[in-house]
């Protein structure tokens, strides 16, 4: 008979390999056996030994980056504001928007995503601040630049779609672009990669040249007015709107951001 030098099964006698692991066989006689016999018998390493070693082993755990919150899509609204709006979600208003939800408040009013029941599309209304509901110089000033905005069509400008009233108050229907502002783009990651940087710029030119085009200024330029969707595209946004929040700017005051301004804006030029 011979033994498995490894495994100690019982071979037949002219077995040469064992059937069970493979080892050599040996006689059943040699003396070999008893020096292998005193050893701990072989063990397969069970199921938590496995894993404690695979555990010691891994890469640990990726924690991705929470994704960031939607922009208002309009402005420089700060999205860290109140939820509380004028409209709760669910209002249908004029027959023809449902309100989804506010996206931003602040200086210059609200800005709600909307479903357009008429277009069957989703759209940003951005409601102007109560205010201009009783200043005729306002109102005829927004309706103008208004009209002059619609004219601009651009992959690289917010399209604007109409203006209303609903019970005093003044909106604008404008794309919603589900993205993020650049201003809070560059809050969450710093400083931008030179490609980014300069195919940001690239997109932003395109769309100046075809407002300017136009006869269309903004004014009021500056990364919280500048939107990117989820393709990295650019989208200019409040065309004009910048004069609304100084009346007297028709007797040629500067509107604006100053850390923004354009140097023929600062010399009261434009």
């Amino acid at each position: 008979m011979a033994v498995c030098g490894h495994c100690s099964a019982e071979l037949p006698p002219d077995a040469k390999f064992c059937s069970h692991c493979g080892e050599a066989a040996v006689p059943a006689n040699d003396p070999r056996l008893d020096a292998t016999r005193q050893l701990p018998p072989a063990s397969v390493s069970s199921p938590v030994g496995t894993d404690s070693v695979l555990d010691s082993i891994a890469d640990p755990p990726v924690v991705l980056p929470s994704p960031p919150k939607p922009s208002s899509g309009l402005s420089s609204f700060d999205l860290t504001a109140s939820s509380h709006g004028r409209f709760v979600p669910g209002t249908v208003l004029d027959e023809r928007y449902r309100i989804v939800g506010l996206l931003g408040q602040g200086g210059m009013g609200e800005v709600y995503r909307a479903d357009d029941l008429k277009l069957g599309q989703a759209v940003a209304l951005k409601f102007l601040p109560e205010a201009l509901a009783d200043d005729s110089q306002r109102l005829e000033l927004l309706h103008n630049e208004v009209r002059l905005a619609r004219q601009v069509s651009h992959p690289n400008v917010c399209r604007v779609y109409d203006i209303g009233e609903i019970e005093g108050m003044h909106f604008l229907s404008m794309e919603f672009i589900d993205g993020e502002d650049l201003s809070g783009l560059m809050r969450r990651i710093g400083r931008l990669p030179a490609d980014k940087g300069v195919d940001i710029a690239r997109q932003l030119c395109g769309g100046l040249y075809a407002a300017h085009e136009k006869g269309v200024l903004h004014r009021d330029l500056k990364p919280a007015n500048i939107m990117l969707d989820g393709r990295g595209q650019v989208r200019i946004t409040d065309f004009g709107l910048a004069r609304l929040t100084d009346v007297e700017d028709t007797a040629g005051n500067r509107v604006g951001t100053p850390a923004y301004m354009a140097p023929e804006q600062l010399a009261g030029g434009a």
